[in-house]
Parts: structure tokens; sequence; C-alpha cells
């Protein structure tokens, strides 16, 4: 007869095989901590050594990274794609920054929880956490308190999606097979010709260009994925104080560039502040939307930072179009801005009776002929 202690013995060390064998899979999710090497060939992943209790993580694993008092050991060399982890915890001083090295994706089932303060130069926006490469095996979230996390290179997972809540996602030259979210309190910055599969801008979400990039540069989404801004939602785009360029926007103003589905809604606010005082000609398209279809309206449209003869702009709905008031602008002339939710432009029009008179050597004549012919046939007629 088999004792209940034997069969207890016997069961615990089924268990311990199980976690054991192919060194990749443990029948119980982990919990390790980033030690750190303290050379440039001693910061690798798959170095037990760098890990606390001493494994390298594991399917399902929970990986943390915290202060560890070596400027050096903030980096993280991922030659090879890592197992799929339940969560990356990110925490450490502001001398700190986390940025992860080398060819191979830091691979998530679960969340990325950015609660570091610290902040470098790997992009332009600051990050605390810089990470080159990130594949998504299920839907998965980005959180936490601290500076905003950069993915440098590549986001994957199609048919995924990655909700971004309370942190901020710069995506810096990246392209992304996710989906991505930006839901409550969350701010997604876009750089240059940023490829996304799809993006959604949720209620107190924001999408922007990166933060202090060059004056003028634009960004991008492209590919047939949709690009929803929902109800309460912020968009802000800027534009330089250059006339645009031929072609698809030139580089003097922010632009989204999809194929798919475009849905309006929430705040769209246009940095001016690049314009100054430069003026226009009538008829100046800055194509802030190009491609794909559009459906909705913005609830609101406005001008930040605007100086000179757009200080005082506001925009009123009528229709699919947002107008603002009258203005003086190239030449003399009388100006006013429209955005067309049914283009995605915004234009630069001659007040009515400007484009009268600018054209008063062929307009007016045509009309003076035609003025005295029906003159003639009331004349006629009596």
């Amino acid at each position: 007869m088999t004792s209940k202690f034997s069969l207890m013995r016997r069961v615990a060390a089924g268990l311990v095989a199980v976690a054991v064998v192919g060194g990749s899979t443990s029948a119980f999710a982990a919990n390790l901590t980033w030690k750190g090497g303290q050379t440039t060939a001693a910061r690798a992943w798959a170095t037990a050594s760098n890990w606390q209790p001493g494994t390298v993580p594991a399917t399902n694993d929970s990986v943390f990274f915290g202060p560890i008092g070596s400027a050096a050991a903030y980096s993280v060399n991922i030659a090879a794609d890592t197992n799929a982890l339940a969560s990356a915890t990110f925490t450490s001083a502001a001398s700190g920054q986390y940025q992860t090295t080398g060819g191979g994706f830091l691979v998530i089932n679960g969340a990325i929880v950015n609660n570091s303060t610290a902040t470098g130069a790997a992009g332009t926006g600051q990050s605390s956490v810089v990470l080159r490469n990130v594949e998504l095996t299920g839907n998965s979230t980005l959180s936490g308190s601290g500076a905003p996390t950069e993915i440098f290179t590549s986001l994957e997972g199609a048919g995924f999606t990655l909700t971004v809540t309370g942190n901020n996602l710069i995506l810096d030259g990246a392209t992304a097979t996710a989906d991505i979210v930006a839901s409550t309190g969350s701010t997604v910055s876009l750089s240059s010709v940023v490829q996304l599969a799809a993006l959604t801008i949720g209620p107190a979400g924001t999408v922007g260009g990166e933060p202090n990039r060059a004056p003028g540069s634009f960004f991008a989404t492209t590919g047939d994925g949709n690009l929803t801004f929902q109800n309460a939602s912020t968009v802000n785009m800027g534009v330089a104080g250059l006339s645009p360029t031929a072609g698809a926007g030139g580089d003097n103003y922010d632009q989204f560039s999809t194929t798919g589905a475009v849905s309006f809604a929430g705040s769209l606010n246009i940095d001016w502040s690049q314009v100054g005082s430069s003026l226009f000609n009538s008829w100046t398209e800055f194509d802030l939307f190009s491609g794909g279809t559009y459906g909705g309206n913005f609830g609101s449209v406005s001008l930040v930072g605007a100086t000179g003869p757009y200080s005082t702009l506001g925009f009123t709905q009528n229709g699919s179009e947002w107008r603002s008031q009258d203005f003086v602008g190239q030449g003399g002339q009388t100006q006013y801005l429209v955005f067309q939710s049914v283009s995605g432009n915004l234009v630069v029009v001659p007040e009515p009776s400007t484009i009268v008179f600018a054209s008063i050597g062929v307009a007016m004549s045509g009309w003076s002929v035609l003025k005295k012919r029906r003159l003639a046939k009331l004349a006629s007629s009596k």
C-alpha cells in the first residue's frame, strides 16, 4: 500500500520534472529581477547570472527592472527573442534610463508597466524606457506612472492590440503590425514616417507628433488599417510657416496618410506656433489627412499658439466644415481658414468679395456685359 506521504513525494517530483524539461517553460510562473552586467559584453538577457534568482526568464514569468546602481547596467542586450513574458515592470532612478539593444524581441503576452522616472536622449521624447523591438503574442497593455516608453524599431503582433493607459508611448520611426489604442490619460507620439496597422485614440487619449521634433517634420500612418478618433479624444497637428510643397504634404506640416477608414471625433488642435506672422496665398491647402475614406467630424477645431493675424481666430462648424473668422492675409486679401472633414484638408480661402475684386479684369468685365444685356432686355420688354 502506498502511503499518502510517498504519493505526495511522487507528485512533487513530477512537477519538478515538468519545470526543468526544455528549460523554457515552467509549471509555475516565476518572478525574476534584473541584476545587470557591468560591461557591454556582460549585459546579455540570456546570461543566468544577470538575473535573481539565477535563471533566465521562462514563458509566463514576470521580470522586474529596478535601480541597480550602475549606469552601464541599465542596458539590456537581447540577442535573440525572449520567451513570452506575463509582464515586464520598469522602475529606476533619474540616472537609470533602461534601453534594450540587439536584434531580438522582448516578447510580451500580458503587460508592460513603466514606473520609471528616468529620462534620456535615445530619442527626442525624453523617454524613461527604450525598447528596441517588441512582439505581442496576445492582447497586451502599457501602463504606469513613469516618463514615456519608447519603441524604437518594431512593434509586432498582427491581430493583437497594445492598449496604452496612463503611460505615454513614443514610436520613434517604428513600424507596427499590432493595433494601438490610446486610452484614458495616455498620449501616443509619432515621429517621421511611422507605419501603423491601426490606431485608435479613445476618450481622454491624445495623439500628436513626437515631442521636440524638428520644426516642420511630418508624421504619417501608412497601410490600410483604420485611423479612429473617438469622442473626447485629442489630436495635435502642427503647421510651419512655409508654403506647402508638391506631393504628399511636403515636410512643413504634420500629416496622417492611410488608405484605410478615418473616423473623426473629439478635438483637433492645430499647432500654429511655427507659422508666426507668415501669410499664405489663397487656396493654400494643408493636406492634414491624406488618402483613405472619411467619416464623422471633429467636435471642435482650434489653432494653438497662433500670433499675428491669426491670434484671435476661432472655428465655427457649418455642416462638414469648420470655418474661422475673416482676417487680412497675403496681399491684403481678406481670407479665412476652413477644415473640411470630407477631405481632411485645411484650406486658406479668399473671402467671396475678394475673389470678385481679385479677378476684376475678367470677372467684372464679364458681369458688366451680362448686366448690359439684361438691362437691354428689360428695356425692350417695356
